[in-house]
């Protein structure tokens, strides 16, 4: 009798040895790392509160670059940059925001989103400048918008977004005189590829 039950168990040691090295490994947890690139449709408009002129819309492509960090499953923070050139009948001027950014998602298991930051703003501008070479201004940038964001669980994903970056640039110095309390106004729609 101890025969058999010494064989029986020298039989059923190894299969359950096997059975517990054949579990499969526990995922690795998800990047807290997240990298953002993309780019959209533009849309500025300047405003001044003494111009008596009324500014047209210009339209124009834009870049949108993003790296952050996840603080926990609901919120980042992070860099946006954004970019965008337009053009009118007397040149062209150029626009760069690099503002801190906090990302906010209402619901964990849904790819809804809502951005918002400060920072700077640079802008290069060859219109009506007082010598041949552009004038640089800088500026307080804000940003603000949000999108949807699909697969937002695996390691590369998409986003749908629309956001606004107002620069308050202040008073311009131009070949036609000073203008006073300048802001532009940034909208933008696009699409980006999310990294983590």
């Amino acid at each position: 009798m101890s025969l058999r039950v010494f064989v029986v168990l020298a039989w059923l040691i190894p299969v359950s040895t096997f059975a517990q090295s054949a579990q499969p490994a526990p995922p690795s947890p998800p990047s807290r790392l997240w990298i953002v690139a993309g780019a959209g449709s533009g849309t500025l408009r300047g405003f001044c509160q003494n111009c008596e002129q009324d500014f047209p819309f210009r339209h124009g492509g834009a870049l949108v670059g993003n790296a952050g960090y996840r603080v926990n499953s609901r919120m980042d923070a992070g860099a946006d940059v954004f970019w965008m050139q337009w053009h009118n009948e007397s040149g062209r001027i150029r626009a760069t925001a690099i503002t801190g950014v906090a990302q906010f998602r209402p619901w964990e298991s849904k790819g809804f989103f809502m951005k918002g930051g400060a920072g700077m703003a640079f802008v290069r501008n060859w219109v009506q400048t007082i010598g041949p070479n552009p004038d640089d201004q800088k500026a307080l940038a804000v940003v603000f918008g949000g999108g949807w964001e699909f697969n937002s669980k695996g390691p590369l994903g998409l986003q749908l977004f629309a956001m606004q970056h107002v620069g308050a640039l202040g008073d311009l110095q131009t070949a036609n005189g000073p203008v006073t309390d300048v802001t532009g106004n940034f909208w933008s729609l696009g699409a980006a590829i999310v990294i983590r």
